[in-house]
């Protein structure tokens, strides 16, 4: 299972409890080719998609008696719905938006969260017209592309160019208010690391689309930066926006993923090991018990691309009949069973 926080808040009825950029030289500027016909250089590019981003990314200014912090986000509707990661929020009692170019710090009010992909989307009211970002194909996004990092007004509205490093890494980051870990299963490294200002900014493409959203670096030299992947959080945003609320499919267990390298040296197959398995949940309906790795869901493996948590919210949906392959003692077994809906957890 993807872990990511405890819950805690006072003033909005569900909260979060978690807790500059720095810039890196670019030496070898490359040509950047947008669509046929059109060529510019990597440094334009940068440029260009940051001056038009700025107008739609925030700041976001927290309150956690007696301290206080600043990250960012993004407006995803005209009206005032804001994308941040769930870290940018953590203890807040009391939450403020800065828009581009509006010197008022607007109310901001915590619709819904999931703390197992990171994500959380706001709410300022009694505004529209605003300027929006929208998500690019995460089909599309490959290692060595350029991104572009974001921040919100508040702080001069940083600008980072960085690359792709790699996909579909696991990462694990240090509460800052428990200093507990959390560990996030998917997501986008890149080359540049990532400041406190700037988490929950968007992570865009050379053609202004989101394809990620900043995590905050751990250590003052962290050399690498890390965002949440738009694939595992875009379904998260889209039934907030439509029902307020996030619903997730569950098996009605915890788990926590295993790597083909952790998998190997534990002599296990790589997948999701269960950890607990709830009383009267579909998973001990179906006979599954801790220390059974789940393998595969219906035709889907599970894989560093294909988490368990990440598959029962892309591909699956609550009251939904599945097939789950798990191996026991090295033999693999099937049984289908009926998965349940609920809130995430945070554990």
């Amino acid at each position: 299972m993807v872990v990511a926080g405890v819950l805690v808040t006072a003033l909005v009825a569900a909260g979060v409890t978690l807790g500059i950029l720095r810039l890196q030289e670019r030496t070898n500027p490359q040509q950047v080719n947008l669509r046929s016909g059109v060529t510019i250089s990597e440094e334009s590019a940068v440029i260009q998609v940051a001056a038009k981003a700025k107008p739609a990314v925030v700041s976001v200014v927290t309150q956690d008696q007696p301290s206080s912090g600043r990250g960012s986000g993004y407006l995803v509707s005209s009206d005032g719905f804001i994308v941040t990661a769930v870290s940018v929020i953590a203890g807040a009692t009391k939450m403020t938006v800065l828009l581009t170019g509006d010197s008022n710090l607007h109310v901001a009010r915590l619709v819904d969260y999931d703390c197992q992909t990171g994500v959380a989307v706001l709410k300022i009211d009694q505004v529209n017209g605003l300027p929006t970002l929208v998500t690019a194909d995460p089909t599309a996004l490959v290692p060595g592309q350029v991104v572009v990092a974001v921040g919100g007004p508040f702080d001069g509205s940083a600008v980072t160019p960085a690359y792709v490093s790699s996909l579909h890494r696991p990462t694990t980051v240090t509460d800052p208010v428990t200093q507990r870990s959390v560990e996030i299963s998917d997501t986008i490294q890149t080359s540049a690391a990532m400041g406190a200002t700037t988490a929950g900014g968007p992570l865009l493409n050379v053609g202004g689309q989101v394809i990620g959203v900043a995590m905050q670096s751990q250590g003052s030299n962290a050399p690498n930066g890390f965002g949440l992947n738009v694939a595992d959080i875009s379904d998260d945003v889209q039934q907030i926006l439509s029902t307020g609320q996030v619903v997730v499919s569950s098996l009605g267990a915890t788990s926590t993923d295993l790597s083909q390298q952790a998998a190997a040296l534990a002599g296990l197959p790589e997948g999701s090991q269960l950890i607990s398995v709830d009383k009267g949940g579909p998973a001990a309906l179906a006979g599954l018990q801790p220390g059974d790795v789940i393998t595969q869901l219906d035709d889907v493996k599970l894989d560093p691309a294909n988490p368990l948590s990440l598959l029962l919210r892309s591909r699956f949906r609550p009251d939904q009949r599945v097939a789950v392959t798990y191996s026991r003692a090295g033999t693999s077994t099937q049984v289908q069973l009926t998965l349940a809906g609920l809130h995430p957890v945070c554990a």
